[in-house]
């Protein structure tokens, strides 16, 4: 090689050298656990993340502090410090506590955000606090535009005031989560905020066009912007099956049995949190209702999950608390896709807000009320220890009161959306509706979790996702709860599961349209089975009425004679021209329930335990009397959609019955294992039908019961506490 190939060769080099030497590397900010996390930290050995520096090593650890569970670093009190360069745009957040062992000599936790350049000192964000008057986390925010493109010094402390000398080289203080960071680039997935309004009426908002505008925030920031699905059903009346249900994308009766105390989410189903968590997603969940908690399966798949303890007066909280654990979560996890789940407890009774101190305690939609009923007789009234004195008077402000919770916490969810950078909601799909709605007296009753009446079971459901969903869509057709796994998922990129009862609604909101389709609901409660279905806006209600049912207490005696006082056995309503479910058509023609009867049917069967034998398309009106053998006696019969006139009796393993039959398939069912059929005998009319077509399409079908494919969760002391000491069971 020449002199000049050699010199040419090296100033090839050279500026190859000098280009590395000049790029700079684009800042990113950092997540302080993540960081911390990459290496054994050794303050000894000088091993550190980059840019961190401790006096003490830090650990990794999960704690919960003011019922709020979070991925945590702990440090000992006092300052760490990071050094980078800040991103354009970017935000420090920083969420700090004692442990609950710090406590027990400091008297305040005092912590400090300081940004460092040269001479150059900035408070960024200051916040304190003493645990005998408020044990919440600490989160701080401060904007860091002024230093972007900087490399700096960010020093954070904690100072624990009155700690004994000997504890302040102790890991007691918990930072989580501490980020600094922009908004991301747009990403495949988008983040997913999941808003669910508990005890949420549909024809209480202002979207679905109520008289009063109780609902200008969800209007304004989802509505308008975003779909609202006309006809939207829950597969439950009431939180825990309802809940269970959207959360793992199948019917509640399939992992839900008889025994209250046993709802939850069955360990061998993946929950949405777990599979949004394991497709990348940061996970938050945070429940207003006491009823979910933790260890009935509803934290999983969430790294930070915060509900409340089974006390009453939980309550009384209202959507400022859940705000004030989310929205900090929110603003310190927008650096990459997240899942937020924000169950909000109003309107659940008691009918009460800070708004109403203003008025006197009063609804501010009808402030000169002069009767005596308040927010808190809600329950009082379900449970019949309260009576209205005066129905028209009384009535149409608990309404108002009702009203006024709706308003107040619509408040809220416009506060949670504003604390969302403008281009991460950009990339956030975002979903609203309820887990049931709340009866106001509609049909006789109060509260919620009985009937499956519209005002309780038609729920709001609204979606914005901007690019993706035209503003203000109005989509036709019938939507199910059980159909957001499959939605949320797919939108997230992961695959659809052949155990989902739900389907995909994103092409429809993305311009086309739902399928034909039923909705079903069941009331999983204390009292006789009752199960509802919704076809093409006609809707059957079925009650299981001579079902034999023993009342355990006075709340399920007060609720079974208000129940078997205002329901009838068949339920058939024209929703179109009957919204408010006033003209039972099964009165006059039912057989125009049939369709709607298979629907019931088809998704009862598969989970109702037992054989059961039911009449077959048997033509309305014929007796069908007979005998059926089995090889063992059962345990006990029930009923399943009986009427008045039939009859079915039980002697050891052998089953005589005799059943008029009608336009809906009903029967009979067997507990425990009475093995199969041996002998069975079958007149239609007092005409002998030949045993071998005894059991066939017209006559008689006994449905043997099939394998469970999901076992259901045992009985739970908390769960039952909680459903307890909340009023559900006494």
């Amino acid at each position: 090689m020449t002199w000049s190939e050699r010199a040419a060769r090296l100033a090839v080099l050279l500026l190859i050298v000098l280009a590395a030497g000049c790029a700079r590397k684009e800042p990113e900010g950092f997540l302080l656990r993540p960081l911390v996390g990459t290496k054994s930290y050794s303050v000894a050995s000088g091993e550190a993340p980059e840019g961190l520096s401790f006096d003490r090593e830090p650990v990794l650890a999960d704690v919960e502090i003011d019922h709020e569970r979070r991925p945590v670093v702990l440090t000992a009190p006092g300052t760490w410090r990071w050094r980078g360069v800040v991103p354009e745009g970017a935000c420090m957040h920083a969420g700090a506590q004692l442990l609950p062992k710090g406590w027990e000599g400091a008297s305040r936790l005092d912590v400090r955000l300081v940004a460092v350049d040269g001479e150059d000192r900035e408070i960024l964000d200051v916040g304190s606090r003493a645990r005998q008057d408020d044990p919440s986390w600490i989160d701080l925010d401060a904007g860091l535009s002024r230093w972007a493109g900087r490399e700096i010094t960010l020093e954070v402390t904690a100072e624990a005031i009155g700690l004994a000398a000997e504890r302040r080289n102790e890991n007691l203080v918990a930072w989580g989560p501490v980020s600094l960071g922009a908004a991301p680039p747009d990403s495949q997935q988008p983040n997913i905020l999941f808003i669910l309004v508990d005890t949420l009426r549909r024809d209480h908002l202002t979207p679905y066009g109520y008289k009063r505008d109780t609902t200008p925030e969800i209007q304004a920031r989802l509505a308008l912007p975003g779909a609202v699905v006309e006809e939207a059903y829950s597969q439950a009346p009431w939180t825990l099956p309802s809940v269970v249900s959207f959360l793992t994308g199948r019917y509640p009766g399939e992992l839900l049995g008889s025994d209250m105390s046993s709802f939850g989410i069955p360990e061998e189903v993946e929950p949405l949190p777990e599979i949004l968590a394991r497709l990348g997603y940061q996970t938050g969940g945070f429940v207003g209702n006491p009823s979910l908690h933790a260890g009935a399966g509803f934290g999983r798949g969430f790294r930070t999950f915060f509900a409340p303890p089974a006390e009453i007066e939980w309550m009384r909280k209202h959507a400022d608390t859940i705000n004030a654990h989310a929205v900090p979560w929110l603003r310190a996890h927008q650096d990459r896709p997240f899942f937020a789940y924000v169950h909000y407890i109003d309107p659940h009774d008691p009918y009460e807000n800070p708004d109403m101190v203003a008025f006197g305690g009063r609804s501010p939609y009808m402030p000169d009320y002069t009767g005596p009923v308040a927010g808190d007789w809600i329950h009082g009234i379900y449970n019949g220890r309260l009576e209205l004195a005066d129905p028209a008077r009384d009535v149409p402000y608990i309404r108002a009161l009702y009203d006024s919770e709706v308003h107040y916490v619509d408040r809220f969810i416009g506060e949670l959306l504003a604390s969302l950078d403008p281009k991460v909601l950009a990339n956030t799909l975002i979903v609203l509706t309820a887990d049931h709605g709340e009866e106001l007296y509609d049909h006789g009753g109060w509260k919620h979790g009985q009937t499956l009446y519209e005002e309780q079971i038609h729920v709001p459901l609204i979606f914005r996702w901007d690019g993706r969903i035209q503003p203000g869509t109005r989509l036709k057709g019938t939507a199910a709860l059980v159909d957001l796994v499959p939605t949320l998922v797919a939108a997230a990129g992961g695959k659809a599961d052949p155990a989902w009862s739900g389907i995909d609604l994103l092409p429809a909101l993305a311009g086309g349209t739902l399928p034909r389709r039923s909705a079903f609901a069941q009331h999983l409660a204390t009292g006789p089975l009752r199960a509802a279905a919704v076809l093409d806006r006609r809707k059957l209600i079925l009650y299981n009425e001579e079902e034999l049912f023993q009342p355990a207490d006075p709340l399920q005696t007060h609720l079974y004679k208000v129940d078997s006082g205002r329901f009838r056995r068949q339920e058939l309503y024209d929703l179109s021209s009957d919204p408010g479910e006033t003209n039972n058509l099964a009165l006059k023609d039912a057989g125009a329930g049939r369709p709607l009867a298979e629907v019931v049917d088809q998704r009862l069967a598969p989970y109702l335990p037992g054989v059961r034998v039911v009449t077959n398309g048997a033509l309305p009106g014929s007796r069908l009397s007979g005998t059926i053998t089995f090889q063992r006696a059962p345990q006990r019969w029930v009923p399943y959609f009986l009427g008045p006139a039939d009859r079915v009796e039980m002697s050891g393993n052998r089953i005589d019955f005799e059943l008029i039959a009608e336009p809906i398939d009903k029967g009979f069912r067997l507990e425990g294992d009475p093995g199969r059929a041996e002998v069975v005998t079958l007149s239609v009319d007092g005409r002998p039908v030949p045993p071998g077509r005894a059991l066939s399409p017209g006559h008689l079908e006994i449905v043997m019961p099939g394998k469970r494919a999901v076992t259901r969760r045992p009985a739970d002391p908390e769960t039952e506490k909680r459903l307890r000491s909340l009023g559900y069971i006494q």
